[in-house]
Parts: C-alpha cells; sequence; structure tokens
C-alpha cells in the first residue's frame, strides 16, 4: 500500500510540473519543442490527462523603427506590412534622410528612455554603438539566440570584441543585419552592345566606354558620387589595392594609408572619370541624382548601391526598363575586382524595458527567415541571407543584379570598423569634396586627410606607425 501511495504521489508531482512548465513555455516553445511534446503524448496516456496551456499569449506592445530613407525603403515598408498581417504586432515606422540618422540615434541612446525600439545603423557608425553598450546585446535579450548560419554577418559587422575594440568573429552579437548593400557597377547594357563593348573588367575599359558614349548633355559617358563622395572613392581605392587605414595583426599597429601609391592611382582615376564624362555639377551629385540620370537615359555608366537596381526597372519612372546591365565593381586589373560593403545593421537600444526589447528582437527574428527574407528580395530590397540569393539568381525579374550581387560577394571589402570611423570618413568626405571642387590638388587633399587620420588614431590611443614621408 505504501508502495502504491509513493508510486501515486510522484505520478502526481509529474503531472504537475509538467503542467507547470507548459504554461510557462507558452508560444516561445519552438517546433522541435512542440514534436517532442506531441510524440510524449500519444505515448504515455496519464501525461496526455495533464492541463495544458489556454491563454492566449499578450500581445506585443507596438515598436517603432528609425529607419533612413533610401532606394530599399520601399521593400522595407513591404516587409513590415507583412510583419503585421502575419502576427498581428503593430510597427511605426520613423522614415528619416540619411544625413539625419546619426543624430537621431545618439539623441535616442542618451534619453532616459529611447523613442525608437530598434536603430537601423550603419557600417560607418554601428561601431560606436557597440563599444558603449548603447545597443543591448541580443543574448541578453533572448539568452537562446542563435544566429541562423545562412545570415550574412559580413566579415563580422554583427559583433563587437572589446579586447580587439573591433568587430572579429568572437564577439558578441550587438546587431544583426537587416540590408546587405554593397556596391554594383551598373551600365547601359543596350549601348554597350550596339558599340560592341563588353562589361567592364578595369577602370581603363570604364574610361574607354565613357568616352565611346559620352554625348553630353544627351549622355554623360561616367558620373561619380560626390554627395558624399567616400563610400565609392573606398571602392576605387580597393581596386587598386588600398585602404583608407591598415591593421598590422602582427605588431598590433595602425598605419594610415590612404596617401599611398595605391590612394593616388585611385584618386587620379576618380577624378578623371568624373569630372571629364559627367555632368557640369559634378562637384555635388547624390545617390538619388545619379539614379535619376540613369532612369531618364543620361548616364551610361557608374557605381551604385545594388537597392538601386529595382528602379531602374520600374517602368512607372524609369525610360531605360530592360536595357541597364550590373557587374561587379572594376579594377585596376583585371581580377582585382573590389566592391564595397555598406550594409546597415539594426540594434535594440540599451534604455528600454525589457517588454519594449522582447517586442523589437521578435520583429527582427521574422524577418531574418528565409520566407521573409525572399518576400523582401521580391519586394526590392537587398536580402542578409545565402540561400535567399542563390535562388532569386534565376529570378526572371531580379536575376540580372541579384546575380551580379552573388558574383560580387567573393570581392565584398569592409569598411573602417572602429569606434572613431565617423570622425575618419568626415575627413574623407571634407577632402575628396575639397579634390573635386578643385579647391586642393589630389595630392593635398590624400596628405591632409592622412595627417588628420594619423591624429584622430593617436588622440584615441592606438598604436599608429608614423606617416610615410
Amino acid at each position: 500500500m505504501k508502495k502504491a501511495q509513493g508510486g501515486l504521489f510522484l505520478t502526481l508531482s509529474l503531472l504537475v510540473v509538467f503542467s507547470f512548465l507548459l504554461a510557462a513555455c507558452g508560444t516561445r516553445c519552438n517546433d522541435r519543442s512542440a514534436g517532442a511534446h506531441q510524440a510524449a503524448t500519444e505515448e504515455s496516456p496519464t501525461e496526455a490527462a495533464a492541463p495544458t496551456a489556454t491563454e492566449e499569449p499578450k500581445p506585443l506592445p507596438p515598436i517603432t523603427i528609425l529607419i533612413n530613407e533610401s532606394p530599399w525603403l520601399a521593400g522595407f515598408e513591404a516587409l513590415v506590412n507583412k510583419y503585421v498581417e502575419e502576427t498581428g504586432n503593430q510597427v511605426n515606422l520613423n522614415r528619416t534622410p540619411f544625413p539625419g540618422m546619426l543624430e537621431k540615434s545618439r539623441n535616442a541612446v542618451q534619453a532616459s528612455e529611447s523613442e525608437f525600439d530598434i536603430l537601423t545603423l550603419n557600417e560607418q557608425w554601428y561601431m560606436q554603438f557597440y563599444a558603449d553598450g548603447l545597443v543591448t546585446p541580443i543574448k541578453e535579450i533572448d539568452p537562446n539566440f542563435e544566429l541562423d548560419p545562412q545570415v550574412i554577418e559580413y566579415e563580422w559587422a554583427t559583433r563587437w570584441d572589446p579586447e580587439l575594440g573591433y568587430s572579429s568573429e568572437n564577439g558578441e552579437i550587438y546587431g544583426l543585419p537587416i540590408n546587405g548593400n554593397i556596391m554594383l557597377f551598373f551600365y547601359r547594357k543596350d549601348l554597350f552592345e550596339a558599340r560592341g563593348l563588353a562589361a567592364p573588367q578595369t577602370w581603363a575599359d570604364v574610361e574607354a566606354a565613357a568616352e565611346a558614349l559620352q554625348d553630353a548633355p544627351n549622355m554623360y559617358g561616367y558620373v561619380i558620387r560626390t554627395n558624399p563622395p567616400n563610400w565609392e572613392f573606398q571602392g576605387f581605392l580597393a581596386g587598386y589595392g588600398g585602404k583608407l587605414i591598415t591593421l598590422d595583426e602582427k605588431t598590433g599597429e595602425w598605419e594610415v594609408t590612404i596617401n599611398q601609391e595605391a590612394g593616388q592611382k585611385a584618386l587620379a582615376t576618380w577624378l578623371k572619370l568624373g569630372t571629364t564624362y559627367g555632368p557640369p555639377n559634378y562637384a555635388d551629385i547624390g545617390q538619388p541624382d545619379m539614379a535619376s540620370l540613369m532612369m531618364a537615359g543620361n548616364a551610361a555608366q557608374f557605381v551604385l548601391v545594388g537597392a538601386s537596381a529595382s528602379d531602374f526597372d520600374n517602368a512607372e519612372k524609369s525610360f531605360v526598363v530592360g536595357n541597364v546591365g550590373a557587374t561587379v565593381l572594376p579594377g585596376e586589373m583585371a581580377g582585382s575586382n573590389a566592391t564595397m560593403s555598406g550594409i546597415w545593421v539594426m540594434g535594440v537600444p540599451h534604455n528600454l524595458p525589457d517588454e519594449r526589447k522582447q517586442a523589437a528582437l521578435a520583429f527582427l527574428n521574422w524577418a531574418l527567415t528565409k520566407d521573409a527574407q525572399l518576400f523582401y528580395a521580391q519586394a526590392g530590397a537587398i536580402p542578409v541571407r545565402r540561400d535567399v540569393y542563390e535562388e532569386m539568381s534565376s529570378d526572371p525579374t531580379r536575376g540580372w543584379w541579384m546575380k551580379a550581387m552573388a558574383d560580387s560577394t567573393p570581392f565584398i571589402h569592409a569598411q573602417p570598423r572602429l569606434a572613431e570611423t565617423p570622425q575618419i570618413i568626415e575627413v574623407v568626405d571634407r577632402r575628396l569634396k575639397q579634390a573635386v571642387a578643385g579647391e586642393i590638388t589630389a595630392e593635398q587633399a590624400l596628405a591632409e586627410a592622412a595627417k588628420e587620420i594619423h591624429k584622430i588614431l593617436t588622440d584615441a590611443g592606438y598604436k599608429v606607425k608614423p606617416l610615410a614621408e
């Protein structure tokens, strides 16, 4: 009898524990857990009689996302609308021009409580938010979080290693990629084919094509982006084998390399193409201006973000539908191709209550699934999953530029990823603008930029090699 009572007591205890676990699990259990529970109930009639959780999950609080106005904004808006439709969770968007994004992000994390639940951070400035703990490490929100290996981390732009003061594989995850922007080389394939020109592989090929197709003001052979100029210039610089700054991993020393031979060649090429073959306002051309020139049929070739491609095939605003090609950025020589990443990551501000952080992460987890990313790509945005690029490369509508994105992957170069990068970029922009406006020579621009960057690094406490004379 005592033995029977003991067995009954054990069974009842297990039922109580199991019921508690079910109630605690709620909607946070994954499919594998649900499958395991189903198998257990089929095998054990006693456990099947246990009470199950019947309460509806609490609705997540609405979230507000700070998002930049860009060529991929329409795709992101479509993604958000799909999330709202599928989940019932509400999302508000604060659409902001690129120049205002950094200031709004800084103000948000310095307030007593952030007005935004998700910050969209550019590759050029996410580092300061990671380094200073201004966004929450993802595993602090969900200790069980694991990033899907199909999600591209873009040379660890998702992570921060405080020991190195740099993004590295061993760093903790602070942000999740939402836009995989890289540069593509766009050209009028109909005009190239009519002249018997192949897609350019070198910058010499680009100049030859610009000379052949120049017919200003009807057709500009090449257009450079000068507002701001730093990102495009970095693509030229990488194609000549150079960098703004370089880390010697053996000694731990940084070296300012913008003014070395590669920089001199890159700037000379960039300036010649822009001033010789570009429109009269070449000193003040932004990304929207370049896209408009191509859609109007007035630009033969240029470097622009991959997200621009969808606009060129939009019959409602483009006169060149079906006539634009895309390829990997050229280099100094064939095979030295290089493209810069210009990605955006999303981070959750540190100064939020837990329920808002949970709601933010719920959106990000959903947005990075394969189905969501396929929808995102089909809506004209730039996905961040390898399997989506593979599938979209054969897409009849977007395959022409999605394939170029996939082909560019081996040639992607990261921008500097230091907390001081915004200061470095400001210097590069200012000096390049002076050079393109003719206020100083190319040599002066590089020399002065190198001096300023060297001072930024030394003042910040980095070990920096002396500038080359």
